[in-house]
Parts: structure tokens; sequence; C-alpha cells
């Protein structure tokens, strides 16, 4: 109430905020805390009461970090709180230090009208890290060139998220639940040099 229509909607797009007792942060690659200024960017790790601190039988404390569960999930937090989930842990590009959602350039690839389906997963890069390297699959009958993907995507997002280099494939590879296999696509994809490297 007393929002700007706008505002309401940002809110409403977001995974909203913690219930009470619940604390939430985001992290670096360091385990370093970030802002939660609605801008920058991490791992989303969780506290509270009814958070578990383990894992029944399993000795891997790699997902706790002193109380706090990491959640391998990737987003922000703004100052009031708001949780903006943008992709997994294990699909973001780390590039240069920087993280890059992998979901938001396929959100955007699959937006022209020649695209049926895309994947973004990480090639390796020797400056870089990572970089992001678009597979995608074309509707029947389209015509579609890397140039004119990379253009589309160009006034999309930002030019250092802009990938390296764009495939065209007849198929991307899906679970039994329907979501793209990028475990799969990545090791197709493990040798793959980049224009750029």
């Amino acid at each position: 109430p007393g929002l700007p229509v706008e505002r309401q909607w940002e809110i409403r797009a977001t995974q909203g905020r913690p219930r009470c007792g619940v604390e939430t942060r985001i992290v670096d690659d360091e385990g370093g805390v970030l802002p939660s200024d609605g801008e920058a960017v991490g791992e989303l790790e969780v506290r509270g009461p009814w958070i578990t601190g383990s894992y029944y039988r399993n000795t891997d404390d790699s997902k706790f970090q002193s109380g706090w569960l990491r959640t391998g999930d990737v987003g922000r937090i703004d100052p009031q709180g708001f949780i903006t989930l943008t992709d997994r842990a294990k699909d973001v590009i780390k590039s240069g230090g920087e993280w890059i959602s992998s979901i938001e350039i396929e959100n955007h690839a699959v937006g022209h009208p020649a695209v049926a389906e895309a994947a973004v997963i990480s090639a390796a890069h020797p400056k870089w890290d990572e970089r992001p390297l678009l597979i995608v699959v074309r509707k029947p009958d389209c015509e579609l060139s890397r140039d004119e993907m990379l253009l589309f995507l160009s006034a999309k997002v930002a030019k250092w998220w802009l990938p390296d280099d764009v495939i065209f494939v007849d198929v991307l590879p899906h679970t039994a639940t329907g979501k793209l296999l990028k475990t799969r696509l990545r090791a197709d994809f493990k040798d793959y040099k980049l224009p750029t490297a």
C-alpha cells in the first residue's frame, strides 16, 4: 500500500522475504558477506531455529558455514529484505571475478522469434577463467546466424555478459522432468575452444 505500482510489481516478482526467525545473506566465492543493496549478487545462505545445521550421516560440511546453510541459489537481497533468485550456483558463469546469470541470458535468447530453445554454459577462457557459451535450437524453417543472435542479445544484456560464441544444435538434452540437462552439455562441450580464447 502506498508504493508506486511499478515497485509493487517488482516486489511481487521476487521470491519474497524470509519467515520470522530466519536470517538470510548473500556471499561471494570466498564466503565474504555482500551488501543487501539489491545490486550485489552472491550465493544465498540461510540460518534459523528450523534450518538444518547438518545432513544425516554426512560428514561433508561444505554446505554449512558457521551455522549458515549454503542453498546453492544465486541472487540478490534488496534493502527491505526481498530476495530475488537469478540462478543456481553450479550454473552461474564466473568471469573475471564477476558472476553472469546463465538463466537471464537464456530467457533473453528464447525471446528471439527464431529461437525454439537455448542453454548457456560456461566455457574455459585463459584470461577470464570462464565465459558464456550459448547453445541454440532454431525453430523449424527459421534462419538465424551467430552474429544476428549476438546483436539481438546486445540490446538486452550488459556487454560483458554477451556470450563469446553461439552454437546451433538440433536438440538440447533434458532430464525426465523436462529441465535442461546442463551436466551433459558441460560434458559434451568441455573441450570447446572459444574464438576469444
